[in-house]
């Protein structure tokens, strides 16, 4: 592994790469960061300009990373590294290669098409602030690459946790509607706590390896088989299983999709859902022999995928059913690393591809279709052929790869997971035929899906509100989907093309030594029969449900868990709002009152029960000085003050007598020969008779007069009296009690 930094001494050790290559992943993070801060300016001056600087950016990104793979080599892990915390070992560490190149060329080149797919969107009348909008995509853009490219665990989480946060404002983008809100705050409140959950497993992942947190010094074996390593995995793969909406967190990725289109093409198709699926291939090594590596990927990720099929069945907006669809291909992903053994898995970047390829499609035309139609109800809708022919050649081709077609690259994907799960049930006990028999059953349901989506909107009568609203989009806006579906079909005719692009990514330990080559044909295998009889069971489904017209495709009750969220939280609030009302919390006075008289009676018991109780041996203090009549008038004047503050019920009354009495204490540190306690004091007054002045001059005129009225309640008056005599008897006490017993030093 070359070891470059950004000080000449650790860039000194790889001559053979120029300083400029150094700094191009530092562009290449900091190019869609510096969009995020210019681009609300640039959207408020020239909004017309906003997507066309947007696109830039996320050119110079993707630019940057097809640069660092051809300077360093695709197949070389190089580690670039600039201080940031030296204290505690953590470093601004980053790793290149074939993992983080593959899933940096996913995340800025699938970035550029969405850009160009937003810009022409938005630019047809779809939402404002299209500078913030941008900036929020170029924000989390420069995440999700800070994230697939950091060597140092705790920087990968900072860059995690920074994904969900930009996740959140793009998925409330649109605040003013209600699902987007309820969306984001689910996206946030799943992903951010199994988040944390996350980094308590690498803390402790950190506590295993003596403090060593950089994933390239722990690549080179795995963790010894212990509690504590198999702790430390089910809570970064909870981490996991949270960003990537697997069971039982899958409800969060069908709420988001609330948010704009390009949003859910990126976000929840092509990257930040798999941020799981690249933490999972990151900590192979690590894990990949741990007893519970198969048992919990298997189990969690193939139950997610057979869900996620049956809610996509079941489902009729094209955003939830193509959302559903997703989660159901993430458990497929996660689930495929579960089925690899420590020698390594192969053809996991084909997969990963294959789904990249037709759903971000997918998406893009679901928002093309949307806008041209007025809806996504695929029950509303029909016969769009006739208005839209190349998106729906283009939605056809999607259609195939999910349904796992001949010539697409679903197919081939589709056939490498069955070889897969055949080999599993050779090599593990009889459980393992419950994972082939979810990939069969889920096999089925895509296709039924597929034909649905197919049939369903492109195919039969044209709606007459669709004929009469229609609006057609414009050839710049269907683009980007047009080449996607046709990378779908030249991947999937031409398998060994895609194999060609990702074998040099191979990376060590993840990726087995010896690798079977891609074809469109293999003969009549196991695996070309399953597929086979899948496909004619999923379109026995679909004609069966067409029959029907779908009258029992309605998610049951028990399935749907995102309303069982909503209403957990709607509990909660109610619950809080109770302990609020109980605790007085939302009314200070009642709570200062509380705290104090708490407080004052703790520190009273404990004075009591200390040596004679409220015995004081006053000796000391009586004896040190007789009778000082200038003393004496300070501290009535001070009282004085005191009770002003407390008679009077008008604000700048009580501050200037609760002023004169801090002078007063003031004057009585310099009767005492005091003058540091004085200054200090006087300093402290001015500075709050300020700050006062300036805060009092904000609060609306009700406000002071509700506070005066508040303060003539006889009851709360006596409440007040009593704490402040408590506090001040307690407080003398104290006072008296250590002057009375002066330190031996």
């Amino acid at each position: 592994m070359e070891m470059l930094g950004a000080v000449p001494a650790r860039a000194g050790t790889a001559s053979n790469v120029s300083m400029t290559a150094v700094h191009v992943l530092p562009l290449v993070l900091l190019a869609p960061l510096l969009a995020a801060g210019v681009l609300p300016s640039v959207g408020r001056r020239w909004p017309g300009l906003t997507g066309y600087f947007a696109l830039a950016f996320a050119t110079v990104a993707f630019g940057g990373v097809v640069f660092l793979g051809q300077t360093f080599g695709w197949g070389t892990a190089t580690l670039l590294e600039w201080p940031w915390i030296p204290g505690i070992g953590v470093n601004f560490a980053f790793l290149i290669d074939g993992l983080s190149l593959f899933f940096g060329l996913v995340v800025s080149g699938i970035g550029v098409l969405i850009v160009f797919y937003a810009r022409a969107y938005l630019a047809e009348g779809h939402y404002r602030h299209q500078g913030r909008f941008f900036a929020y995509l170029m924000l989390f853009m420069a995440a999700m690459l800070g994230t697939v490219f950091s060597d140092n665990l705790l920087l990968l989480f900072v860059f995690w946790e920074i994904t969900g946060v930009a996740s959140f404002l793009l998925i409330g983008f649109l605040h003013e509607k209600p699902d987007s809100r309820t969306g984001a705050r689910a996206a946030l409140l799943v992903t951010a706590t199994t988040g944390l959950v996350m980094l308590v497993g690498l803390l402790l992942l950190g506590t295993l390896t003596g403090g060593e947190y950089r994933i390239s010094a722990l690549g080179g074996s795995g963790l010894e088989v212990t509690t504590l390593s198999a702790t430390a995995f089910v809570l970064i793969m909870i981490g996991a299983f949270g960003k990537s909406a697997q069971f039982p967190f899958h409800f969060w990725l069908p709420n988001a999709m609330a948010a704009p289109t390009p949003v859910s093409a990126y976000l929840h198709s092509a990257t930040m859902v798999k941020l799981g699926v690249f933490l999972t291939a990151r900590i192979f090594v690590l894990f990949a022999e741990q007893p519970l590596w198969t048992p919990l990927l298997v189990g969690i990720a193939f139950t997610t995928m057979l869900l996620g099929a049956t809610l996509s069945l079941l489902s009729h907006d094209l955003k939830a059913i193509l959302a559903f669809a997703t989660v159901s291909q993430l458990g497929y992903f996660i689930g495929f690393y579960g089925l690899g053994g420590p020698d390594g898995v192969q053809h996991d970047f084909y997969h990963i591809l294959n789904h990249v390829f037709y759903k971000a499609g997918f998406f893009m035309l679901a928002g093309i279709i949307d806008h041209a139609a007025g809806t996504r109800d695929v029950r509303q809708l029909g016969g769009l052929w006739r208005k839209l022919p190349s998106v729906g050649v283009a939605w056809i081709i999607c259609a195939l790869a999910l349904a796992g077609f001949p010539g697409s690259t679903g197919f081939i994907s589709k056939e490498l997971m069955l070889e897969e799960a055949l080999h599993f049930t050779q090599t593990h006990g009889a459980w393992s035929w419950l994972a082939l028999a979810a990939l069969a059953l889920t096999a089925v349901l895509n296709v039924a899906v597929a034909g649905r989506l197919v049939f369903g909107v492109f195919f039969g009568p044209l709606p007459t509100r669709i004929a009469r609203d229609y609006h057609r989009p414009s050839i710049v806006v269907r683009l980007p989907a047009l080449l996607l579906a046709a990378a779908v079909v030249l991947f999937g005719v031409w398998p060994g093309l895609g194999e060609m692009l990702v074998r040099p990514l191979r990376v060590t330990g993840l990726h087995a030594a010896e690798v079977s080559h891609l074809a469109l044909w293999h003969g009549f295998t196991a695996p070309l029969c399953i597929s086979l009889g899948a496909i004619a069971l999923g379109a026995a489904l679909f004609l069966a449900g067409r029959a029907a017209a779908w009258r029992w495709a309605v998610i049951p009750a028990p399935l749907r868990w995102g309303d069982a969220f909503e209403r957990l939280l709607a509990a909660l609030v109610r619950a809080a709002r109770r302990i609020t009302g109980w605790t007085r919390v939302d009314r200070p006075a009642d709570y200062l009152a509380i705290v104090i008289f708490f407080s004052v009676g703790v520190t009273g018991l404990a004075l009591f029960v200390s040596a004679r109780g409220f015995g004081l041996d006053l000796h000391g203090i009586t004896s040190s000085g007789g009778f000082d009549l200038l003393r004496t008038l300070v501290a009535a004047l001070i009282i004085f003050c005191i009770l002003a503050v407390c008679i009077s019920g008008i604000w700048v009354t009580q501050l200037i007598s609760l002023s004169v009495g801090g002078l007063l204490i003031t004057f009585y540190f310099v009767l005492y020969r005091a003058p540091d306690l004085a200054m200090t004091q006087i300093l402290v007054e001015f500075v709050t008779l300020i700050m006062m002045l300036i805060l009092l001059r904000r609060f609306p005129a009700q406000v002071r007069l509700g506070e005066a009225a508040e303060k003539g309640l006889p009851p709360r008056r006596l409440v007040a009296l009593a704490v402040g005599g408590l506090t001040a008897v307690v407080m003398t006490v104290v006072t008296l009690q250590v002057t009375s017993r002066p330190s031996a030093h």
